[in-house]
């Protein structure tokens, strides 16, 4: 009797929460709006590579029209080699497929497929991927690097009955534009599988495993808590292994102390529904949220051995998001000074700093050197070369150390740099 209890419970969550993800999907990725002089936007996300690593530019959760996406996989490819993308996943719903009417392909992996073959004469790699739907908590997950989406979802058939039961007991108004859809009894009857079940599998197929949207309100509307206990069992289980600190244009500092508590790799992600179009370039220098990975070798096992050893940075708007010697490790490799001269017969040191990135950085001379306007606070410009005045300078060698205000190392803390000539 109390298994028969839980069980509808768990039941009458799962299908309100699907009802919320299709009313989010439709309110936040179906306005089409258009972008002003789009074809002079030079678009190509910019990272040089570190002293010691290639830096591989990567979305690894997007939908398309295999789930609740709005496009088809192969115009997915297509943004992805315009924002220069190097390693893209498309994560389709396992358990949610509301164009099912329109697109009956029981196999999981053809969006993986077309959008594979799509790539094939192209420098982005595409990986397979699924997003595992379960109500908060534990809430959503990806698996990426997997073998083969299908064997991620386990549909029992003998518990129909048991589901309709279920149903029929549930408020009219609050289902009954989902009743026909073919997805909705199916996504139930998929959610009864375990969710520790459901990830072993991925384990077997040696994926890579985050946490999605972890801080989402519409997840912990019932508390304010974000980490449950099966968040912490499945993560010692190392069946979890990366968190989403940002999913598309939220960043929660609740999700990046928990990567950092749980030695969690920190992920960025754009979980684009629409186009890229829509959700990215309606600001000047807009751009999709994305991790960059740190890797030995331009290969996928190389790529994916570095997600497991937690050598990431997260993009997001004008922040950089990550663990300390990550950031440093990156930002060394963009930012350098070029050349130093002095103002006439002055001892005003005229320095000019090149910044080989995309990131307009934001920093703060933290070793009591003055700069012009007194001010300890400048702007270094992307991709360009900028020049700052320092004054009572007494030589042309300098050490210049810095605060960067634009990144992160944990919530509320900068990394600090010093850059020399």
């Amino acid at each position: 009797m109390n298994d028969y209890i839980y069980k509808s419970k768990y039941l009458r969550m799962f299908i309100f929460l699907f009802v919320l993800i299709f009313t989010f999907n439709v309110s936040s990725h179906g306005v089409v709006s258009s972008i002003e002089d789009e074809a002079n936007i030079n678009r190509k996300i910019n990272f040089p590579n570190t002293k010691n690593y290639f830096v591989i530019i990567s979305d690894l959760h997007t939908h398309s029209a295999f789930s609740d996406g709005h496009v088809w996989p192969n115009l997915r490819v297509a943004e992805a080699l315009r924002d220069g993308i190097d390693l893209l996943a498309i994560t389709e719903h396992l358990e949610y497929q509301p164009h099912k009417f329109d697109i009956p392909h029981p196999d999981r992996n053809r969006a993986f497929d077309i959008a594979f073959e799509a790539a094939k004469k192209s420098n982005v790699l595409v990986i397979n991927g699924s997003e595992i739907t379960r109500e908060f908590p534990p809430g959503h997950i990806n698996a990426v690097f997997i073998k083969d989406a299908n064997k991620m979802i386990n549909i029992d058939r003998s518990k129909q009955s048991e589901v309709d039961d279920f149903i029929s007991e549930l408020p009219l108004e609050l289902i009954e534009e989902h009743l026909n859809d073919p997805w909705f009894k199916d996504g139930i009857l998929a959610a009864l599988w375990p969710i520790e079940e459901t990830l072993n599998e991925a384990k077997n197929q040696d994926a890579f495993v985050f946490w999605n949207h972890p801080a989402w309100s519409s997840e912990k509307e019932s508390s304010d808590k974000v980490l449950h206990k099966i968040h912490s069992d499945l993560i010692k289980k190392k069946l979890i292994h990366g968190i989403e600190v940002v999913n598309g244009k939220w960043f929660s500092k609740e999700a990046f102390q928990i990567a950092i508590d749980y030695d969690l790799t920190i992920m960025g992600t754009s979980d684009v529904h629409g186009l890229i179009d829509w959700d990215y370039l309606q600001v000047p220098n807009g751009h999709r949220s994305v991790t960059l990975i740190l890797t030995k070798e331009v290969t996928e096992e190389s790529i994916k051995d570095a997600l497991f050893e937690g050598r990431t940075v997260v993009w997001y708007k004008n922040e950089l998001i990550g663990r300390e010697e990550n950031v440093l490790e990156l930002v060394n490799s963009c930012l350098s000074i070029k050349n130093t001269s002095f103002k006439g017969k002055t001892n005003v040191l005229l320095v000019e700093i090149e910044n080989i990135s995309d990131v307009e950085f934001l920093l703060q001379v933290n070793d009591g050197k003055s700069i012009e306007d007194n001010s300890s606070i400048f702007k270094v410009l992307p991709n360009s070369i900028t020049s700052i005045e320092i004054g009572n300078s007494p030589s042309k060698r300098l050490k210049l150390g810095l605060n960067i205000l634009n990144a992160h190392i944990a919530p509320n803390k900068h990394p600090k740099i010093v850059i020399s000539y």
